[in-house]
């Protein structure tokens, strides 16, 4: 199982988690806190970039939801998911910004250089600049 399979796997079970553990009772915003958490957990080396990315995408994504109840959806699931393999340094097909997301997620790596390891900025700098974000 890769990171990103356990990732989604580990989201289902927070999903199905929240609702059993509350009597029944979904609640979007819980569940997104707590995905969050996990996101960020997937990458305690990296200083406060897993938060800053968490942060963006809960105010960009999860608070402009017409229906928080319904969060995360499962494309706001895979936007973490592409973060997720972005920040293992991974320039895969399947990692599908928009273009304000890259330049967005660029600002925030820039701000936490000094924090990174030399390796992942080398390789996160290469990738935006190929998606045209510098």
């Amino acid at each position: 199982m890769t990171d990103i399979q356990k990732f989604y796997a580990d989201v289902q079970r927070i999903q199905k988690h929240d609702r059993a553990d509350n009597g029944g009772k979904y609640d979007g915003q819980r569940t997104c806190r707590a995905v969050e958490k996990l996101f960020i957990s997937q990458f305690r080396d990296l200083g406060s970039l897993p938060q800053s990315f968490a942060d963006y995408w809960d105010s960009t994504y999860i608070q402009n939801s017409g229906d928080l109840n319904q969060e995360p959806t499962p494309e706001h699931i895979d936007w973490l998911a592409s973060a997720l393999s972005l920040l293992d340094g991974n320039d895969d097909e399947d990692i599908h910004f928009s273009k304000e997301d890259w330049k967005e997620l660029c600002k925030m790596v820039t701000y936490e250089a000094e924090d990174l390891p030399m390796d992942l900025l080398e390789s996160l700098m290469t990738i935006f600049l190929s998606k045209g974000a510098m």
